[in-house]
């Protein structure tokens, strides 16, 4: 425990496209909002949408203003951005909970969510804010209060929430209607308006969060740590990219494209228990 949590050490790449994403997911978020301003999913959504937005853009701020390497990155930047992404997987979680209809355990949660959103992003940013920068500094009542708030919060964080997510997309995907004759057929109605489906919208975020997720964790991560010049580092970042952008695309898809907004938030149905 030798260091303070620290990111890689950014290059313009980085710089690049987290800036093109921080505006990607900016621009699809405020215009779904603009679009359907009364509508919880794109509210969540737009509030998602900010959260990505400041954690890609602090680091390529810091990459604008000189600071390229971890050791010198101020810990009060670099705590806002794990905060936002932290509270980034709360409402991705809750994304998944009211798309494209709200499920079961979201309507009867009680106070579970604010308390989330309440807590989540302040003791984050003080974890990282307090986090020793020495083994000497690491005390017995840090290393105590890190085993009872930190380790868990990392873990809900960074696998509990992901987890419950995708299996929340799936058990929606499971749940939707079956295709009609005409959906398959790419018929419209009188008005010339696609029918409403919200499948491929549900596939393409499970696929981004999938497919993006096991990519960065199990390629990125050591091909970075053990070739961090080379060429496969830079396209195997720039698939991650390309799949993390896929979120926001695919949302803009089903608002726009396939109605997803259409389907009633709180249509009654027949619903497999969460």
């Amino acid at each position: 425990m030798d260091s303070m949590p620290s990111m890689p050490q950014l290059t313009a790449f980085d710089a690049v496209t987290q800036l093109i994403a921080a505006a990607v997911y900016l621009a699809i978020g405020v215009a779904a909002l603009a679009q359907a301003p009364r509508d919880e999913r794109t509210r969540v959504f737009c509030a998602l949408a900010l959260a990505h937005a400041v954690g890609f853009s602090v680091p390529a701020a810091g990459y604008l203003l000189g600071v390229t390497s971890a050791s010198a990155y101020n810990r009060i930047p670099l705590g806002i951005m794990l905060a936002a992404l932290s509270l980034g997987a709360v409402l991705m979680f809750h994304f998944s909970q009211v798309f494209p209809r709200r499920r079961p355990w979201i309507r009867g949660s009680g106070p579970q969510l604010p308390i989330a959103y309440l807590l989540t992003g302040p003791a984050v940013f003080l974890l990282v804010r307090w986090w020793p920068l020495t083994k000497a500094a690491f005390t017995p009542q840090f290393g105590l209060a890190f085993v009872l708030f930190g380790f868990p919060l990392l873990v809900l964080m960074g696998l509990v929430l992901p987890v419950a997510s995708i299996v929340s997309f799936l058990r929606s995907l499971r749940e939707q209607p079956v295709r009609t004759p005409a959906q398959m057929r790419g018929e419209t109605e009188e008005d010339g308006r696609p029918l409403p489906d919200a499948r491929p919208t549900i596939f393409g975020i499970r696929l981004s969060q999938l497919a993006g997720g096991a990519l960065g964790l199990l390629v990125l991560g050591p091909l970075s740590k053990n070739a961090p010049e080379s060429f496969a580092v830079t396209l195997v970042a720039l698939t991650v990219w390309m799949l993390g952008l896929l979120t926001p695309f695919a949302f803009a898809a089903g608002v726009w494209k396939y109605r997803a907004l259409d389907i009633p938030a709180d249509a009654s149905a027949k619903v497999h228990p969460d």
